[in-house]
């Protein structure tokens, strides 16, 4: 979820045993919001006047990295992605607009990476418009009957920026072939997600969220022996491909750039507060000191909050929300201290009773996408076995690693 300061959230309880409420369409709604910045159109040039076109993610806004498939770029090597455009809050879904202004809203890109097996690749931008986000990725694929949402660009369709909910039937390997053109077939092996929403032509390479926004899949296309059936390469293979030592080497748009001096925009580091007393003092000492390192070298904030209780004594009445009514809860909190502050860099809130915890970090700040969600399951897991300076210690780490200073 995003708010006025940049940042981008994630909330949850970590009381053994708690289950989200059902998705609702406000849920459906808010996740729209939140992905469609992340996702684009990709155009691909076969020659001969043939021109494939698909979907696709922005993963890695630092490194202009776009995820597609490999059967919508083929073996060319390059590609041109266009992101959506806004009118106000709302996005211009009409084809035309963007075909007649493709000098100006289309990005070329290099194709740079490819996974033919899995049916998966990566185009490097030249460039990242303003207000395009990176997606993060989720920590784990989901579950049978977990709902996922997708958007992509349907070429069946009037429109772009298409949005379809549905749910997981099952995640497994599978081997199939598509007609990649006139003449191709290709065999693809992979781990997929199969889900009860329909996809179509054009789909191909866009996104496959969870409830929280973060890319579990991406998708494949529908099953050709079944209906109402759909297939989506899994996270796993995602994660692969990225984790290829010529994807990792990438460097961010920031690192070809001559480097000035990062001036802290504050004196002092925020003041964070344990509350809550989760912490031995050996531990809050360690954080204090990463939050100090943060802001002199890389003009960051690091701010962790704990309170036994809501404020103003509204315990009960925050125990009696559904989990969206909490979240929203926590969101304003969040959204007042980063206002107020005017933070930059990562916020950590956890509240003790009723048990739940928000992890934030802001875009200026320049994190890895994935920063946030890996920081959140880090601290949830350690809560849930009881063991929160272990788990502090390891977030304080992550922290310090991605914004490339490691341990000293």
């Amino acid at each position: 979820m995003r708010i006025a300061c940049g940042f981008v959230l994630v909330a949850t309880t970590f009381a053994l045993g708690v289950q989200p409420d059902a998705p609702t369409t406000e849920v459906g709604v808010r996740i729209y919001r939140q992905v469609l910045p992340s996702t684009v159109w990709v155009h691909s040039d076969r020659g001969g006047g043939k021109l494939a076109t698909g979907s696709g993610s922005l993963i890695d806004k630092g490194r202009r990295l776009v995820l597609t498939n490999y059967h919508v770029v083929g073996d060319v090597k390059q590609a041109t992605v266009f992101f959506p455009a806004f009118v106000g809050k709302k996005p211009v879904p009409e084809r035309k607009f963007y075909t007649e202004r493709s000098a100006r809203l289309g990005i070329p890109g290099e194709v740079l990476e490819t996974d033919k097996a899995a049916d998966l690749a990566l185009i490097r931008l030249d460039r990242v418009p303003e207000g395009a986000v990176g997606m993060p990725l989720a920590a784990e694929s989901p579950d049978p009957g977990q709902t996922v949402h997708s958007i992509g660009n349907p070429g069946k369709s009037g429109a772009l920026w298409v949005y379809t909910p549905g749910k997981v039937r099952q995640v497994y390997s599978k081997t199939w072939k598509a007609k990649l053109d006139e003449k191709t077939i290709h065999t693809f092996q992979s781990r997929v997600i199969e889900t009860d929403s329909p996809t179509n032509p054009g789909d191909s390479g866009g996104p496959l969220v969870n409830d929280r926004g973060e890319l579990v899949g991406v998708t494949e296309g529908g099953a050709t022996d079944a209906q109402s059936i759909s297939l989506f390469v899994d996270l796993s293979e995602v994660k692969k491909l990225l984790a290829r030592r010529s994807v990792v080497a990438l460097r961010t748009m920031d690192d070809a750039k001559p480097k000035e001096p990062v001036k802290p925009h504050r004196e002092k580091p925020l003041e964070s507060k344990d509350a809550a007393k989760m912490f031995k003092a050996e531990t809050w000492k360690q954080a204090t000191a990463a939050a100090e390192r943060l802001l002199k070298e890389k003009a960051t904030d690091f701010v962790i909050d704990t309170i036994e209780t809501p404020p103003n004594g509204e315990t009960e009445k925050v125990r009696a929300m559904k989990t969206e009514e909490k979240e929203k809860y926590f969101h304003n909190l969040v959204t007042e201290r980063a206002k107020k502050d005017k933070l930059q860099g990562i916020y950590i809130i956890i509240c003790k009773s009723p048990t739940y915890m928000y992890v934030g970090t802001t875009g200026d700040a320049h994190f890895p996408s994935e920063t946030g969600s890996k920081i959140r399951q880090t601290l949830l897991g350690s809560l849930r076995d009881k063991k929160p300076d272990e788990g502090l210690t390891k977030v304080v780490n992550m922290a310090l690693e991605a914004k490339g200073l490691g341990e000293k």
